[in-house]
């Protein structure tokens, strides 16, 4: 099997980001035409590209959402309602019940990442032989690929057999992060095309609003692929997973609506050149400051216990205690508690321009605490944080 990766050179203007599209509809005509192609509809930005950069170049291509009961609830819309709205001829495949009893009570990250990477490849696998695709594209990013590798885009050939790839990972495995749950698999399908891994995320939000895409799906929050596992910080079970859709629902919507009312954008590029907020989410656990969680310490994983402090609010100089912690991955601001109840939630909201380095995104105080005393209201609530840790020393998610 041979995996076909668009590597684009940046030679382009992204204010005139047809120069990308006209290339890559170029390419995918090479690799793609009068083939029929599998695309994995995740609900983010970087399949939603893929898909209409398909769309565009005219190719045979088949939209598949898989629902594995992990996805996120938006305004109250189940992921799988909103992907169907966006692109009607999305083909849903509910794994529910085979892949919720697998997650269940697996709390080691690398675990469920692994367990995602099989569910997805057997899931694709067999969609592709039902429907005969020849083909199967993916939202694949450059963030991705470099984190996986360990290496530049510039090392990875446009054309690369799977035997390849393994050398490359081999080579620099000194730079892996952690495992990507769409690469290093191999389908029964002649190629694997990934037109996007050439972008970052501002690229793509870029391509997406040349083709015409409605803003809420430009400016969509990224979100990983191991789905709300990522968010729910040891062990997934029923409860915790019913309990961790409706308060990061309460969060992001909430700060969309902030981002909405003050810039008229769910998110906007400051001054920094990163997208604010990046991402806008909460996570949950027991007993979370006596729970390990991911940080980055030159350019490794690592995992270690939150240092949590309450008090006097100084954003800038929390920010700044938190980018050094000695001893610690995090830093935790505790917002609110009470003495009921079973979890303990963290909102996260950060900046960033492509994923690999992130700022906290200065949210005012009071809506931080008006989020704090919406999720004090479920029963499950013990305490709620906010997490001031940047990406390093912290990663941006908790698995």
């Amino acid at each position: 099997m041979i995996n076909h990766r668009l590597i684009l050179p940046k030679n382009f203007d992204f204010l005139a980001p047809h120069d990308f599209v006209k290339q890559a509809v170029q390419f995918l005509n090479k690799f793609a035409g009068n083939k029929k192609v599998f695309c994995a509809l995740s609900g983010g930005i970087d399949s939603a590209a893929t898909y209409m950069l398909l769309k565009e170049a005219k190719i045979n291509t088949l939209p598949v959402f898989i629902d594995h009961g992990l996805m996120r609830i938006i305004r109250g819309v189940e992921e799988r309602e909103y992907i169907k709205r966006v692109f009607p001829a999305c083909k849903i495949v509910d794994i529910r019940d085979n892949f919720l009893p697998q997650i269940y009570g697996q709390g080691d990250a690398e675990t469920k990442r692994k367990l995602f990477k099989k569910a997805y490849s057997g899931t694709i696998s067999a969609v592709i032989k039902e429907e005969n695709c020849d083909l199967l594209a993916d939202g694949t990013i450059l963030p991705d690929i470099e984190e996986s590798f360990g290496v530049k885009i510039t090392d990875i050939k446009e054309s690369m057999t799977t035997q390849e790839e393994k050398e490359l990972r081999d080579k620099f495995s000194r730079g892996f992060v952690k495992s990507q749950h769409n690469l290093e698999i191999e389908y029964d399908v002649e190629a694997t095309i990934q037109p996007v891994a050439s972008l970052t995320k501002p690229e793509v939000r870029k391509i997406l609003e040349f083709l015409k895409m409605p803003p809420e799906v430009v400016n969509r929050k990224a979100f990983p692929g191991p789905a709300l596992a990522a968010r729910i910080i040891g062990p997934v079970t029923a409860e915790n997973l019913i309990f961790e859709k409706k308060i990061h629902d309460i969060v992001e919507a909430d700060v969309n609506d902030y981002y909405l009312k003050k810039f008229g954008k769910s998110m906007i590029i400051n001054d920094n050149g990163e997208q604010e907020p990046f991402q806008a989410f909460v996570a949950c656990s027991e007993d979370i400051l006596k729970k390990k969680v991911t940080g980055l310490v030159d350019g490794k994983r690592t995992y270690g216990f939150p240092l949590s402090v309450k008090g006097v609010w100084n954003f800038e100089k929390l920010t700044e205690i938190a980018s050094n912690i000695p001893g610690y991955t995090r830093l935790f601001y505790e917002v609110a508690n009470k003495s009921d109840g079973i979890y303990d939630v963290v909102i996260r909201s950060v900046n960033s321009i492509d994923a690999r380095t992130a700022s906290v995104t200065n949210l005012p105080i009071d809506l931080i605490k008006s989020m704090a005393k919406k999720l004090l209201e479920f029963p499950e609530t013990k305490s709620v944080f906010f997490d001031l840790t940047p990406k390093p020393p912290g990663t941006i998610e908790y698995v």
